[in-house]
């Protein structure tokens, strides 16, 4: 995983582009619109007027040069007459025309130029030659009439680079408009991968956060498992090595049958030392989930003989009754029977550490669906519903049972139910005392 994070100046870059590509998606419309309106209102400001006067000068002119054509055919006066009441609205025409001049095109004001000066000799002509007028072959009328056709190529010509302009500024909106749909995608794809890519780095963040803070905790707690276990070390080992201490004193001076008594006490203590040390690491494997266990067929009956044959006197010493209710014929199980035997000598021993003299204690074996259960049941106290909770935590027992033992056997009791697949509960009897059950699947026949 890349780990560098997306800087905020790229990501502001990248925002800033997309911002202003939408913007000017929405703006370019707005813009080219107007554009053509523009165009749009000079075509009708200026061409379409400029053509209304000519065309209004064309009417003009015919209705002139027909006025003289019948002064010509018939040598009225009253003709000519109403070619001299024309002219005011031939020059107004012009007058019209002339307006248009700088705002469409140069040829169009050099044609309004030289259409004034042949306008201007033809009236003068025709002035000269009053009681004779010129037929318009004879005058100045056809190179007038060239004239207005040049104005007119203007104005269309104006009209047509207008129109070339608004399909030029269509095409350019096409493309304006692709390119910033083009450049928009690819910067929200740019802007939305930066994001995904803050949002991978901020996630990774947090992973590498919470895996050190996994780190402390489980620093802190082989840090609080290692004081306990010193604690325990200290406090659990000082009584046997104190009592080894003690009985090799006691054996200088001794009669020999003292000093069998003394040897017999620092053989006990030595085993005593013996399990607490295998039960320390059987825990701290159990805790690091590395308690090694076989895995091969055996009979639990014959494991559960053993324990209740070892178990016997013990009962028998402290008072208490040990009943067992164990089925004719159990299936085997695949594991570790001496990890099972263990496992039941906790809980017996356990049940027995908690029972008065008196009670009893029944171990009770049976076959389930597909599984072995096991049951050690006491007449004990019971267990404390605020306590029940860390009955399986390592060393709890220790601290809340004073001198009554290290708390590690349920701990690996459990470690080893588990081990093999199983699971293990513990409730208090109604009629008193508690019972601790677990269940091992049994092999199939």
């Amino acid at each position: 995983m890349d780990r560098r994070q997306p800087s905020n100046a790229a990501l502001l870059v990248v925002t800033i582009v997309v911002v202003v590509s939408l913007l000017a998606l929405v703006l370019l419309p707005v813009l080219v619109q107007r554009q053509t309106e523009r165009y749009r209102l000079e075509n009708e400001e200026h061409a379409d007027l400029a053509r209304a006067a000519l065309n209004d000068l064309n009417y003009r002119l015919s209705q002139q040069i027909a006025a003289l054509t019948r002064a010509a055919a018939t040598r009225d006066e009253r003709h000519l007459d109403h070619f001299s009441r024309l002219t005011p609205l031939q020059n107004a025409a012009v007058q019209a025309l002339g307006a248009h001049v700088g705002s469409i095109n140069p040829e169009f004001d050099a044609a309004f130029v030289e259409l004034q000066k042949r306008l201007n000799a033809w009236h003068d002509a025709v002035e000269r030659r009053v009681d004779l007028p010129l037929l318009p072959i004879d005058s100045n009328y056809p190179a007038i009439i060239e004239t207005v056709h040049r104005l007119d190529e203007a104005i269309t010509a104006y009209q047509g680079t207008r129109r070339q302009r608004v399909r030029a500024l269509a095409r350019m909106q096409v493309w304006v408009t692709f390119g910033l749909v083009l450049l928009a995608s690819v910067a929200a794809s740019l802007f939305f991968w930066m994001v995904r890519r803050l949002r991978t780095f901020t996630a990774m963040l947090a992973q590498e956060s919470a895996a050190r803070q996994a780190a402390l905790e489980r620093q802190q707690e082989l840090v609080r498992i290692r004081d306990e276990i010193l604690g325990v070390v200290s406090h659990d080992l000082r009584s046997p090595l104190t009592t080894i201490a003690l009985s090799a004193q006691l054996i200088r001076g001794s009669s020999p049958e003292e000093q069998g008594e003394h040897e017999q006490t620092i053989v006990t203590a030595t085993r005593r030392m013996e399990r607490l040390i295998h039960d320390l690491l059987d825990a701290t494997r159990a805790e690091q989930g590395k308690l090694s266990i076989k895995r091969e067929p055996f009979d639990p009956s014959a494991v559960v003989r053993d324990v209740v044959a070892s178990h016997e006197p013990i009962a028998a010493s402290k008072g208490i009754a040990f009943e067992t209710a164990i089925d004719d014929e159990l299936p085997k199980l695949c594991g570790d029977g001496d990890r099972l035997a263990q496992a039941l000598t906790n809980l017996i021993g356990n049940a027995f550490k908690f029972t008065p003299a008196g009670g009893v204690v029944r171990l009770s074996v049976a076959r389930g669906p597909r599984t072995v259960l096991f049951e050690v049941a006491d007449t004990g106290p019971g267990i404390a519903p605020g306590d029940l909770p860390h009955l399986f935590e390592p060393f709890w027992q220790a601290k809340k049972t004073a001198h009554l033992g290290a708390g590690l056997g349920l701990k690996i009791t459990r470690a080893i139910v588990e081990a093999h697949d199983g699971t293990i509960e513990v409730a208090n009897r109604p009629s008193g005392g508690a019972c601790f059950r677990f269940a091992l699947p049994a092999m199939e026949a």
